[in-house]
């Protein structure tokens, strides 16, 4: 199984739209520096190697990568956009935090997205080579689950699953859309692996789903997609919630309604 989940990578790397997991190792010697900075600097992001609420500065980062401050400047402004570093006056940059609000806001969002790609595949139909390439990785949390492979294959099999769905829909707008918030999603599964690092998904949610696209079925594909997010959802909310950080935060006050006149 380990051999098989990872055999054959042609099917994701030919979509125009690739989670920033599965770029990883890949050759960027066609790419200008500036872009060289921006995928090297958010990935560090999205893996937490410089963790949330973090600072750093444009010249710790150029140093690190050996080049000018420019290209990490322009990397930078496009990561503010993205919404994963905020500026400092005068000091810098901070890594966004995770929150429960946005980690609630996001993965409500990847439900509605994911569950309306995988609607769209099943109706319009997989190509071959991507729905055998999905019914390897539809296995993976079974191998999983019988201790054949790590979290982190099962995490890189999740998120290929998904974007390949993403992108077999005929809409490259809505694929770019999840991508995005693939990417987002796996900083936050990140950090909710280093707090409950046994936690693992059910190993027939893919399954399910790859059942559906197999069979054209689109409303039985949506339920399994939108069930499979909504699990997603409720788990990791509750991980993150068991945070020292979010126990120990003070509790503010309401703002109290006005009393009757």
């Amino acid at each position: 199984m380990r051999k098989d989940a990872r055999e054959d990578d042609s099917v994701i790397t030919g979509m125009p739209h690739i989670p920033a997991l599965l770029l990883v190792g890949a050759e960027d010697a066609g790419l200008d520096r500036t872009n060289q900075a921006y995928r090297a600097i958010r990935r560090q992001l999205i893996d937490l190697t410089l963790s949330p609420g973090s600072s750093f500065t444009e010249t710790s980062l150029a140093r690190q990568w050996d080049i000018s401050k420019t290209p990490v400047r322009e990397a930078l402004a496009r990561l503010r956009r993205d919404g994963l570093v905020a500026a400092l006056p005068r000091a810098g940059y901070v890594v966004r935090p995770i929150t429960l609000q946005d980690t609630d806001d996001l993965c409500g969002l990847r439900t509605l997205l994911s569950g309306e790609a995988a609607s769209a595949a099943a109706r319009r139909g997989v190509d071959g080579p991507a729905l055998e390439r999905l019914e390897v990785l539809s296995r993976v949390h079974f191998a999983l689950a019988a201790g054949e492979l790590g979290q982190e294959e099962a995490l890189r099999a999740s998120i290929e699953f998904e974007a390949i769905i993403a992108n077999s829909g005929g809409n490259t707008r809505l694929a770019k859309a999840i991508v995005d918030v693939l990417d987002e999603l796996e900083r936050v599964l990140r950090m909710a692996a280093l707090i409950a690092p046994d936690a693992a998904s059910p190993p027939g949610e893919l399954a399910a789903v790859f059942d559906g696209l197999r069979a054209r079925d689109v409303a039985g594909t949506h339920e399994a997609m939108r069930n499979r997010c909504e699990r997603v959802h409720r788990d990791v909310l509750q991980v993150l919630a068991r945070s020292a950080s979010v126990n120990k935060a003070p509790i503010e006050m309401p703002t109290s309604p006005l009393p009757p006149a």
